[in-house]
């Protein structure tokens, strides 16, 4: 036989095993009207499915129109009552209940009572936003604000990076009033999920207010109380040194730190909520407790651009003696997702 027919079938073969291959492994929404929609399955958020056809972009598709699904991948499921699993969706039985099989368990319940269902997260997972924000006032007294963010999570394993920086400069009557960095290094190891060990490091300057220079260093233990792709919250609390630089004085102290970061999405992943705050009170050295937050709705423009709503708080119960106890900002800007 001619080697190029022989190649040419090799080939053939080898497409038509790959294809059929991944016409197999597809997942497949059977609906109630007998239509079947055969794709990959995204997620299921409330009672809202969404999959991605070969031959479309993803949509969703309302659950009581579903019977039943039918997929050989894994999922990270979550039930209405809180309960969750690492599971796969292999069907319906007789009575019309999904059937979910969970290594050698298999039950069958109702498909309504999914409340929740993604991805199983890979082991090396990355995001990252940057946003600038500003705020403008004018008439009897002109001022802006204007804050440059931004932050990366990155997770690899039982291991957890978290960084972020802030630059937050603000204006009062053409005067420079406030010229605030700020940069924050998180590393969790998670030793048995959901708790885990932490490492913080912060630095913090604000020469406007003879703050030359803040460095915070704690450690400490944490527990992730929800972390799934829609929703996150996780707080730690921790122990450390601090060494400020106000004007030429140099003063150390012990403190205690709490940290707290939430984040969910609403509206399948159109809206996000979140709120990050952190708390440092010290301990021993010059008296002060501080208090940090940061809460904000993004709402997603495109896969990538997002415009951001957001509300920053500072308090502290002994300032640097140029500042005073509190600052509060209304940002309003847009950012980049990545």
């Amino acid at each position: 036989m001619n080697f190029r027919i022989v190649t040419f079938l090799t080939l053939s073969l080898i497409v038509a095993a790959l294809l059929t291959g991944q016409a197999a492994n597809a997942d497949v929404l059977v609906l109630k009207n007998g239509d079947r929609i055969t794709g990959e399955i995204k997620r299921i958020w409330g009672t809202e499915i969404t999959i991605e056809p070969e031959y479309s972009d993803e949509f969703k598709v309302e659950m009581p129109a579903v019977d039943h699904i039918e997929s050989e991948r894994e999922f990270e499921i979550e039930f209405q009552d809180g309960r969750s699993l690492v599971a796969q969706l292999n069907g319906a039985d007789s009575d019309g209940n999904q059937i979910i099989m969970a290594g050698e368990e298999t039950v069958a319940v109702p498909l309504a009572e999914i409340f929740e269902l993604d991805e199983p997260e890979d082991d090396f997972d990355w995001e990252s936003h940057v946003e600038l924000s500003t705020a403008f006032n004018s008439g009897n007294t002109d001022s802006s604000n204007t804050k440059l963010r931004a932050d990366t999570t990155v997770k690899f394993s039982d291991h957890r990076h978290i960084g972020e920086i802030t630059f937050f400069h603000e204006n009062l009557a053409g005067l420079t009033t406030k010229e605030q960095d700020l940069f924050k290094y998180d590393y969790n190891w998670l030793f048995r999920d959901p708790w885990f060990f932490s490492t913080q490091l912060s630095f913090e300057q604000d020469p406007i207010i003879e703050l030359e220079s803040r460095v915070i260093l704690s450690v400490g233990i944490g527990r992730d109380i929800w972390d799934t792709p829609r929703r996150e919250l996780s707080a730690q609390l921790g122990a450390g040194a601090q060494t400020e630089e106000i004007g030429p004085a140099s003063t150390q102290s012990g403190v205690l730190t709490w940290s707290l970061r939430y984040r969910q999405d609403f509206f399948g992943n159109d809206l996000e909520l979140y709120h990050n705050h952190s708390i440092t009170s010290n301990i021993s050295g010059r008296t002060n407790t501080s208090y940090k937050s940061t809460t904000g709705l993004r709402y997603e423009i495109s896969d990538r651009f997002f415009a951001n709503l957001s509300v920053d708080f500072d308090y502290e119960t002994d300032p640097v003696d140029l500042a005073e106890n509190e600052d509060v900002a209304l940002l309003f800007g847009l950012g980049l997702e990545f």
